[in-house]
């Protein structure tokens, strides 16, 4: 009896749960595998956009955002990306992009370009302690070689990618983010360096930066960001790591150049913890500042959509047609009653649209309905 009167009890919840079906969803993959290079096994997350495996978009390609401490930060920062680039949002501020997650695990040894045992504050190590922690550094030559030959190898033969990589990285991932662009600089067209670990070896890469800078080829538009906390209520703890990075600044002014653009964001109300969020966003914004026009603009003067996207190449460095969801906004806009039906334009728009999307059921349709009208 007393287990007939629990069965009863139990009944409505599993009735209530029956109403509910789970369904799996997307946010990418998890790659684990041995690296040669490093002699270990290493594990990267990659993230397609949104229109990726469209039927219409597939011969579209996709700027690569590789991201360090993937382990960590892939998720909220695919978020942030999704946000501002996907159509589910109507926000265009950048363009879809594939996001490769990087586990770090030992970040002494990846992330740091040289061996050394200066501190935080430019001395040098003076207890054990200290000393323990700079214990294995200067690994990071071997870390990009890995990234080159074996990352960059997989996700280029692997994935539609358009030859426009960016770096992102905090603390030490900022460093090396910092360090490839001065060292490196064909590796990476743009580069997030996040309140970076610039005074690594007594600032030793904030220092040869002029001389860098002076030398590097740019033929092609680079952008690079870097974003700093404010460091008023340390009590003054911090001044060695902030003067690095405001020092590297004045050096990327010192060097400017119409094909070298730089970002110094100084971000109130965070600390080291907090301040990649922002960051994340500000650094993309900064990187495709000139990308974003709103469509009411296209909706006025269709022919700007591609005089537009030509341009895009000299202010960015970015090279790529018109994103299909540009034209599906417009088309919507056009031949919609209650929003700016405009049949002629909207034919512009269609015809456009096509020359770039050909396999496109839903331009086709739309064109048809206005043509037979």
């Amino acid at each position: 009896m007393v287990k007939y009167i629990s069965f009863l009890l139990l009944f409505p919840l599993i009735s209530w749960a029956q109403k509910f079906k789970a369904t799996s969803i997307e946010n990418g993959v998890r790659l684990d595998f041995h690296s040669n290079i490093m002699s270990e096994d290493r594990t990267i997350w990659i993230r397609l956009p949104a229109s990726y495996n469209e039927p219409s978009s597939s011969t579209a390609s996709y700027p690569v955002i590789y991201l360090l401490d993937g382990k960590t930060t892939f998720f909220p920062f695919s978020g942030v990306v999704s946000f501002m680039s996907e159509k589910e949002y109507v926000n265009y501020q950048i363009p879809e992009m594939i996001i490769v997650g990087i586990n770090t695990e030992n970040r002494i040894r990846d992330l740091t370009p040289n061996a050394t045992t200066k501190q935080p504050d430019g001395e040098e190590a003076k207890t054990p302690e200290q000393m323990l922690m700079m214990q294995g550094s200067g690994g990071g030559e071997i870390f990009l070689k890995f990234l080159q030959e074996e990352i960059f190898t997989y996700v280029e033969n692997n994935y539609r990618t358009n030859p426009y990589r960016i770096y992102v990285g905090h603390s030490l991932g900022g460093l090396t983010a910092t360090y490839t662009f001065l060292k490196h600089p064909g590796l990476f067209n743009a580069v997030i360096s996040i309140d970076p670990s610039l005074w690594w070896d007594g600032a030793k890469y904030v220092n040869e930066a002029p001389a860098l800078l002076r030398n590097m080829p740019l033929d092609k538009m680079k952008r690079y960001y870097v974003s700093v906390i404010d460091t008023s209520s340390y009590g003054g703890n911090l001044k060695f790591h902030t003067k690095s990075i405001f020092n590297i600044g004045q050096a990327f002014e010192k060097a400017s150049s119409k094909n070298l653009k730089y970002m110094v964001d100084l971000i109130p109300n965070t600390d080291h913890s907090s301040i990649p969020l922002l960051s994340w966003y500000n650094g993309l914004l900064f990187i495709f500042d000139g990308y974003h026009k709103s469509h009411y603009d296209y909706m006025e003067n269709p022919d700007l959509i591609e005089s537009h996207f030509k341009d895009i190449e000299s202010k960015i460095g970015l090279k790529m047609d018109p994103p299909q969801d540009i034209f599906e906004i417009l088309v919507h806009y056009l031949t919609s009653p209650d929003r700016y039906p405009d049949p002629e334009k909207a034919k512009k728009v269609l015809g456009m649209a096509l020359k770039y999307y050909p396999g496109s059921s839903y331009f086709k349709n739309k064109l048809q309905e206005l043509t037979t009208k």
